[in-house]
């Protein structure tokens, strides 16, 4: 399996409260990856020939043995990948170390754009913590990159997150928007951020003034491209401004543990693996043979299939698969199709 990435969930629990976060139910969860797994689950990764593992949670940084499971992968000669809030990296002597461990990327993903929004979304005034943040790992030399959640308090106050984005000094930006969450008693989902509901947004307002700001951008286009006007992808493209990507449609290089060694489908379906280390595959030979199983397979070709006619048809069907699969899951066609025929 060349060129794999591992996702691994070492814990639960987070040091914020944001209100859409897709593990709200259980950021105040004690469940953390044991430490003897976190080994297993990376020497699998190396004998699969991955080359990056990407340590997510929670917030992975408060894991009581993060920096030995750092040097885990890094003795494997992987590069390492924390998706954080980056609050622990405000503290110097925390930046320090994982700079001399060989920390390759910090993903820091910002929750708003003032001390208030942070307040009013996370529970939490970190605001100040967060650009204390910044401003280590940018005199760090670890290379990080600044990932924004589009919820629909930053969409609301987007004019602040333009200015914050100007005065940061970081060059580097992904923005994503927010998935809906399967949960045992339904979905969970705000519906102001439906693709209908902000494409007008993304392409009038949001497109144009991240333009506008000189800074390095990608917009993830996670939703049926049909929701944008003719042309507004190919730009996108074109000026190096957009990724994406459904980890259900690209199973074959990404696979996501959660903190009991359980495969996910993706991390909005947390409570709902496929399978799991030790009980069905502990080698790599084991592991493909697995993900080849008639059960696995089905699974992945029933995610993979067109949600509707309209999209099977679809020019676009090719290149944007219809985005992530829990929007139709949630809604259905007719709350994300235009209402063209």
């Amino acid at each position: 399996m060349s060129n794999l990435i591992t996702w691994l969930t070492i814990n639960r629990n987070c040091n914020l409260s944001c209100s859409w976060c897709y593990q709200k139910d259980k950021v105040k969860s004690s469940e953390t990856m044991d430490y003897g797994l976190a080994e297993k689950l990376i020497d699998l990764s190396w004998g699969l020939n991955a080359k990056n593992i990407i340590l997510i949670g929670g917030e992975p940084t408060m894991h009581p043995r993060f920096f030995d499971i750092v040097k885990l992968i890094k003795n494997k000669a992987l590069k390492v990948n924390v998706v954080s809030n980056s609050i622990r990296f405000s503290n110097h002597k925390f930046v320090n170390i994982a700079t001399e461990l060989g920390v390759d990327t910090v993903t820091t993903s910002i929750k708003g754009s003032s001390k208030e929004e942070y307040i009013n979304s996370t529970g939490h005034n970190a605001f100040y913590l967060l650009k204390k943040a910044l401003k280590n790992l940018k005199e760090s030399g670890i290379r990080n990159q600044i990932s924004v959640t589009m919820s629909n308090s930053i969409v609301e106050n987007w004019g602040k997150m333009i200015e914050f984005i100007k005065k940061s000094e970081m060059d580097d930006f992904i923005f994503s928007f927010e998935k809906p969450t399967i949960l045992p008693d339904g979905i969970t989902f705000d519906e102001r951020m439906l693709p209908k509901n902000i494409s007008d947004f993304i392409q009038n307002v949001m497109y144009p003034t991240l333009r506008g700001t000189g800074v390095h951008f990608k917009v993830e286009l996670m939703f049926q491209q049909c929701v944008l006007s003719d042309g507004f992808v190919e730009e996108l493209e074109n000026n190096c401004n957009a990724f994406g990507g459904c980890l259900l449609l690209k199973n074959d290089r990404r696979v996501v543990f959660d903190p009991e060694g359980a495969v996910l489908p993706c991390n909005h379906f947390a409570m709902y693996p496929l399978g799991k280390y030790g009980e069905n595959f502990i080698t790599p030979d084991e592991f493909i043979a697995w993900k080849k199983s008639d059960e696995v397979q089905q699974f992945y070709q029933i995610t993979k299939s067109a949600p509707g006619e309209k999209c099977a048809k679809c020019d676009l069907w090719s290149k944007c698969g219809a985005g992530c699969r829990l929007y139709w899951l949630h809604c259905g066609a007719e709350k994300l199709l235009p209402l063209v025929t």
